[in-house]
């Protein structure tokens, strides 16, 4: 068993790295000036008394490396829900999160669903918005709703806007995935289809991810692309 003090100075240790150190190595040049080594020294001195200035180096690197890997593979997730109203939880509306990252887009949009009533018409200007700012928009639909594709194509004038449609006539399938990704890095799945039943009325429930494991969704369409499950309509 870890002696307790031990176990505390190693902690305010650490927490001084995270804090004053760390975040400023920004490559192995920040750390290899000596007036820096001696300020990373008299950190480590109470615990490490005879590290050697290269030693020093070499494990800062090392602790680095484990500090960037380690929020790399960090995510944040949020739990969202459509329908539930004056509940007294840590839970975010559906329709109020997708506003939100779709207007926190800066440069890419990815929406999937199963079906677009009409009243997705109530984010065309949020997403025509988008599109003039230059943010690439696709949108990835089941092909079982063309009323609405075909509207969505001749009224809606969203620049950078890109639309493929489930090509299932030799499958017995359906795209039913609900997801919105922001970027690359945020991500918003959901039973909610971009309807008002599943925005604002149905019992619906989803979660907002942000992380690298974000781009990974992406990386599953363009692999459906390029087997022909989808084509584009515009």
């Amino acid at each position: 068993m870890f002696n307790e003090k031990l176990l505390f100075k190693l902690n305010v240790l650490y927490q001084k790295l995270e804090e004053d150190i760390l975040s400023s190595i920004g490559s192995p040049k920040d750390i290899e000036l000596d007036s820096n080594i001696m300020r990373y020294k008299n950190i480590f001195h109470d615990l490490f008394p005879n590290l050697s200035f290269d030693e020093i180096r070499k494990l800062l690197l090392l602790l680095k490396l484990v500090s960037d890997r380690s929020k790399e593979n960090l995510h944040r997730v949020e739990i969202v829900s459509s329908g539930i109203a004056n509940m007294n939880l840590p839970v975010r509306e559906t329709v109020g999160v997708i506003r939100q990252i779709l207007f926190e887009a800066s440069h890419y949009i990815f929406m999937t669903g199963y079906a677009i009533s009409s009243y997705f018409h109530q984010l065309v200007d949020l997403l025509r918005h988008k599109g003039t700012q230059g943010v690439t928009i696709e949108i990835f639909i089941e092909n079982n709703h063309n009323e609405n594709l075909k509207h969505l194509l001749e009224h809606l004038n969203i620049e950078n806007l890109k639309v493929y449609k489930y090509n299932n006539s030799s499958r017995y399938s359906a795209l039913h995935a609900k997801t919105i990704v922001v970027d690359y890095r945020v991500a918003f799945i959901t039973s909610a289809n971009l309807s008002y039943n599943g925005m604002m009325n149905n019992i619906e429930i989803g979660a907002l991810i942000e992380g690298k494991q974000v781009e990974n969704i992406n990386k599953i369409f363009e692999e459906l692309k390029n087997r022909g499950f989808f084509e584009s309509i515009n």
